[in-house]
């Protein structure tokens, strides 16, 4: 499978969605990228993907919560995360 791109002024490439797909990066993903004889290698760190799944076009964790877990501290942590933005 190949494709090719148009690097922006700024250094970004997009990556077409059926590479993307390919080898799995989903929404704001970490991807590691490697040199190897002068090409660009990028790879998708594994993860515990049973804990979340997508549901209506988000990703929901559905694995067990830690015994400490306070839904109520979570939601006000994430309000304050979106206002300081």
């Amino acid at each position: 499978m190949n494709a090719s791109t148009t690097m922006d002024e700024v250094g970004r490439l997009v990556l077409p969605k059926h590479i993307r797909e390919a080898i799995g990066i989903t929404g704001r993903m970490v991807v590691r990228i490697e040199v190897v004889n002068r090409a660009a290698l990028i790879t998708v760190p594994s993860l515990n993907v049973s804990s979340v799944t997508r549901k209506r076009g988000r990703r929901v964790h559905t694995g067990a919560l830690p015994q400490d877990w306070d839904s109520g501290q979570a939601v006000l942590a994430m309000r304050d995360r979106r206002i300081r933005r």
